[in-house]
C-alpha cells in the first residue's frame, strides 16, 4: 500500500514538470541544442582563431594566400558567436512570450546554421574541406562572413520583434 502512494506521488511529480516544461515543444530541444552547440562552438573558435596545431601559429611559413585567409578567418569567428547567441535569445524570448516564429527567425537561423557548419568544417583540422577551403584563399572566409552577417542581421531584427518592453520584463522578475 506505501509503495503505491510512492509510486502515484512520483508520477504526479513528474506530470508536474511534464506539465511545466512542455518538453513536447521542439523549441525547448532546439534551445538546448543550440546552447551544448554554443559551448562546443567556442572552443572550435578559439582553435580557429590561435590555431590548434603549433604549425599553425607560426604563419610566415605559410604561403601569403593561405596567410591572408588564416587572419581573415577571426571576422568569420566573430561573426558566428553572435549569431548564436541571437538565436538563443530569440528562442527564449519566443518560448517566454508563446510567440511564433517568422520567416525572419527561419532565414536568419538558416543562414547562421549554414554559416556555422561551413565553419566548423573549415576549421576541423583532419576533414578534406579544409584542405579544399584554405584553396581558395580569402573569397571563402569573406562569402561566409557575408552569410553569416546578413543571418545575424535578419536574427536581431526578428529578436526586437519579439522583444517585450522593459515594463513587462521587470513585472517577470521575482525581485522588484
Amino acid at each position: 500500500m506505501a509503495a503505491d502512494r510512492r509510486s502515484w506521488g512520483t508520477t504526479r511529480r513528474v506530470d508536474g514538470v511534464r506539465d511545466f516544461l512542455d518538453v513536447d515543444d521542439r523549441r525547448i530541444w532546439a534551445l538546448v541544442g543550440l546552447c551544448i552547440l554554443t559551448v562546443f562552438t567556442i572552443q572550435a573558435v578559439d582553435n580557429a582563431i590561435e590555431g590548434a596545431w603549433p604549425h599553425q601559429r607560426r604563419t610566415t611559413r605559410l604561403m601569403p594566400r593561405t596567410r591572408m585567409a588564416q587572419e581573415s578567418w577571426g571576422a568569420v569567428a566573430v561573426l558566428v558567436l553572435p549569431g548564436l547567441v541571437l538565436a538563443v535569445l530569440n528562442l527564449i524570448v519566443m518560448l517566454w512570450r508563446d510567440a511564433v516564429e517568422s520567416d525572419l527567425h527561419r532565414l536568419g537561423g538558416l543562414l547562421v546554421g549554414i554559416g556555422w557548419l561551413a565553419f566548423l568544417l573549415a576549421s576541423a583540422d583532419r576533414l578534406p574541406f579544409r584542405r579544399y577551403v584554405s584553396n581558395l584563399g580569402v573569397i571563402a572566409p569573406a562569402a561566409l562572413a557575408v552569410v553569416l552577417l546578413v543571418g545575424d542581421v535578419l536574427l536581431l531584427i526578428g529578436f526586437l520583434d519579439v522583444l517585450p518592453s522593459i515594463e513587462t520584463v521587470r513585472d517577470a522578475l521575482p525581485f522588484g
